[in-house]
């Protein structure tokens, strides 16, 4: 992660015109999609200065259980170590940069492969192979420890920031945990751990709405559960620009509504759930990179990670309450909502992959949003905050070096 300011290599003032003001709102310029100089710009100015999801706690359940992930340049390692707490550290040896262990799984230890320099769980130093085991060598393995990145759960998932200054996640997200107290997140458990796959698109086409449901899901979501754009609810309580939380509500036709093949959800409903709560879908983007979905039997969540300009990480995982998990039917129902869903993965991946081909184009537009828009106009708003900030950074970095001479002088 780059800790050098830049400035945007999109003129500031052209954003303007795609933030939510009270007039027409248009797109984010091609380039915030396809442009290897904006991404850099982007990553120090949204992803180095806020808090982000990286996963649950509950698929490192163990002492030594780690999976390993990347974001940008950065391979990281999630880690729950001995005293039960999550480590986030680099995966990259404090020797000559190798990478120390890949996938997922369970160790006792760190062990480079270049060279055997050994960490223990918490990044620590133990071993390093012609330097701690000379009497001659001055060296100090307590000098030495994989760099820890700021790390912070809530409601059993997992958040870093690279801002060491900023405020605590707390500050962000407990209201939200508190609107969101009745599905106990923190108890619910996904039957598998997560996997994310790489796919070819920028990771800001992830940000989700549901304009597009009623015409691109039309023959299938829409025949399991119907979407007048009049049921698309996007004002709603868990909504906070501020803190990077967009959401919409899609309000149901009846009790325990769920696109399923049967229209209503396959597996029991979450028995702390009030019945307004067992009557709507409550998507929620915690930005830049989550998004919640609490539904009547579970809580499903997307997560994705950017790569480059063009290359995003993404996964999808379904967590239950565990009296759900150990039902006898649970794969079958489970199995069968998959298959209900597959169609409407598979036009979401069309159109994904759809969008940034066009955004490559030299015919490419700034398209007006419309009011049924709203979580996209709510997201560029919080998303050009960060642009101005950063670039407001990268400004006054400039400044300072170009006086600094003076002031020695003087």
């Amino acid at each position: 992660m780059s800790v050098k300011n830049i400035k945007s290599p999109i003129e500031i003032k052209e954003f303007d015109a795609s933030y939510a003001d009270g007039n027409s709102v248009v797109s984010l310029p091609a380039e915030c999609f396809t442009s290897e100089d904006f991404f850099k710009f982007e990553m120090n100015a949204v992803w180095g200065h806020e808090w982000f999801c990286i996963g649950r706690a509950t698929d490192i359940p163990k002492a030594g259980d780690y999976y390993t992930i990347q974001v940008g340049d950065d391979p990281l390692i999630v880690i729950r170590d001995r005293s039960g707490s999550v480590n986030v550290l680099s995966n990259v040896c404090q020797h000559r940069g190798m990478i120390l262990i890949e996938g997922s799984g369970n160790t006792r230890r760190l062990r480079c492969p270049l060279h055997a320099w050994v960490y223990n769980t918490s990044g620590e130093l133990v071993s390093a192979p012609g330097l701690t085991d000379k009497e001659d060598e001055q060296f100090d393995v307590k000098e030495v420890c994989l760099p820890k990145i700021r790390t912070d759960l809530w409601e059993g998932f997992i958040f870093i920031t690279f801002d060491k200054e900023i405020a605590p996640l707390s500050d962000r997200l407990t209201n939200l945990g508190d609107q969101l107290k009745n599905y106990n997140m923190t108890e619910l458990r996904s039957a598998e751990p997560l996997t994310m796959e790489k796919f070819d698109w920028n990771w800001k086409i992830f940000n989700d709405e549901c304009y597009h449901c009623s015409f691109l899901h039309a023959n299938s979501w829409g025949d399991m559960y119907p979407l007048p754009q009049s049921h698309v609810d996007e004002m709603v309580k868990f909504n906070d620009v501020g803190r990077g939380l967009v959401s919409y509500n899609l309000i149901s036709p009846h009790l325990d509504a769920a696109p399923t093949h049967t229209g209503s959800v396959l597996q029991p409903a979450i028995d702390t759930l009030t019945d307004e709560e067992r009557t709507q879908l409550s998507y929620i983007t915690v930005a830049p990179n989550l998004l919640i979905v609490a539904m009547p039997d579970k809580v499903k969540y997307f997560l994705w990670l950017p790569s480059g300009a063009q290359e995003t990480w993404y996964g999808v995982s379904w967590m239950y309450p565990e009296s759900t998990l150990a039902r006898d039917d649970f794969q079958e129902k489970f199995d069968q909502e998959h298959e209900d869903l597959a169609p409407v993965m598979v036009e979401d991946l069309y159109a994904w992959r759809g969008v940034q081909k066009g955004y490559r184009s030299q015919f490419a537009t700034r398209g007006r949003l419309t009011s049924d828009e709203l979580v996209i106009q709510r997201l560029q708003n919080w998303l050009i905050d960060k642009y101005r900030t950063e670039n407001s950074r990268a400004e006054d970095s400039n400044i300072d070096i170009a006086i600094r001479p003076l002031a020695e002088v003087n």
